[in-house]
């Protein structure tokens, strides 16, 4: 959490944090990105005319970075914008960060790149609309899973439906959402149904009438200009493309950018557990929960009695996934609940972070001391301990 002193202390003494830093550059960066974007759409800025506050703190704090280094300062804001393009480990200023963060800019054509969209929940107070659309989205899924939920889990059940819709489908049509209103029929006083809304807060529309021919990565499912661009998705490298024909009746949704950036690819991995071990091959032995207690975890694993009648639980294990660019910055902001009685706590991380070069090893070493009892394995990894552990607990 970044406290009031923390924000507004100028001494030297107090930068040496520079995850902080990191946070504040961040953040003052997707402010002005947001003043870019209303400026281009002709909306008033809604701003005091100023650089963003964070971004000057942040400012502050680099000068005293400098000083301490015995390195030149920098000479204005255009030099740091301009830095903010290029890997860290090559500005002049030395940064107490991960080498692998170390490794990456802030920037990556003129948009947030993935460490920076992570550093900015360091700084939860700066309103950045990202945010704001993520807040709601999960508000319209969680409203949706209620109004066509009811008694005995059905509520929990139709919010692992609705999560999943927003991870598998990275785009539909108005045709796909008419027939999903069939399956999700609660509506407001004025007939909208709650499905419905949380399409039009998660999906842009666009017009679109009759045959159309999308392209999109095979790996994620999301959409690419044309059969050669490359998909920027994390663990999507070197994924083809492939066209797809849709026929809309009127509209297509594409998934918002931040649905994007913080629902869909960030549960992919999840999916993947999800699928695994629900397969056929364990569901006897195991029992598979998705997003229990609207999402308090990410999957709960219930091992059963084989000589029972399949409902007698001997074992619980909680999976927590995540996919995000900074093991670093992942070891400060996660929190394991504990809202749901597991015998294992499992951090999950998807195949292609796993096998990044320290990537583990910064993790565990940022949890060190905050989270007990959390172990660190890779999704290969945990279907192999599930397997292990049914077949163990069935002999």
């Amino acid at each position: 959490m970044v406290t009031e002193s923390e924000h507004t202390a100028p001494g030297a003494g107090q930068v040496a944090d520079d995850y902080l830093t990191l946070a504040l550059l961040a953040s003052g960066l997707a402010s002005m990105l947001r003043r870019r974007e209303r400026a281009g759409a002709g909306q008033p800025d809604d701003g005091d005319g100023l650089l963003p506050a964070a971004w000057r703190t942040a400012f502050g704090r680099l000068w005293w970075r400098c000083h301490e280094q015995g390195v030149a300062p920098l000479g204005n804001d255009l030099d740091l914008l301009a830095l903010c393009a290029h890997p860290l480990a090559a500005w002049p200023v030395a940064l107490s960060l991960s080498d692998q963060d170390l490794q990456s800019s802030l920037l990556v054509d003129g948009e947030l790149s993935g460490l920076a969209e992570q550093s900015t929940r360091l700084a939860p107070s700066v309103d950045v609309e990202s945010e704001w659309i993520e807040n709601r989205v999960y508000e319209a899924l969680r409203t949706a899973a209620s109004e066509n939920g009811g008694e005995d889990g059905e509520t929990d059940r139709a919010y692992a439906a609705l999560r999943r819709l927003l991870i598998d489908r990275p785009f539909l049509t108005d045709r796909d959402l008419k027939k999903l209103e069939r399956q999700f029929r609660a509506a407001d006083r004025h007939g909208t149904t709650y499905l419905r809304r949380l399409i039009e807060m998660a999906y842009v529309a666009r017009p679109a009438q009759g045959p159309q021919v999308i392209i999109r990565c095979v790996g994620c499912g999301n959409i690419l200009a044309d059969h050669d661009s490359r998909c920027a998705t994390p663990g999507c490298v070197d994924q083809p493309a492939e066209s797809v024909t849709v026929t809309p009746l009127a509209a297509i949704f594409e998934q918002h950018r931040a649905t994007r950036r913080f629902v869909h690819d960030p549960g992919l991995v999840e999916a993947r557990i999800l699928d695994r071990l629900s397969a056929s091959d364990l569901s006897r032995r195991v029992r598979v929960t998705a997003y229990p207690a609207l999402d308090t975890l990410d999957v709960l694993i219930e091992f059963l009695r084989l000589d029972g009648d399949g409902t007698d639980v001997v074992e619980t294990w909680g999976v927590d996934a995540k996919d995000q660019t900074s093991p670093r910055l992942l070891g400060r902001m996660f929190r394991w609940p504990d809202t749901l009685p597991c015998d294992r706590h499992f951090l999950v991380l998807p195949h292609h972070r796993a096998r990044q070069i320290g990537y583990i090893a910064d993790l565990k070493a940022e949890l060190e001391g905050r989270t007990d009892g959390v172990e660190v394995v890779d999704e290969k990894r945990l279907v192999a301990l599930v397997t292990d552990r049914a077949r163990r607990l069935g002999r």
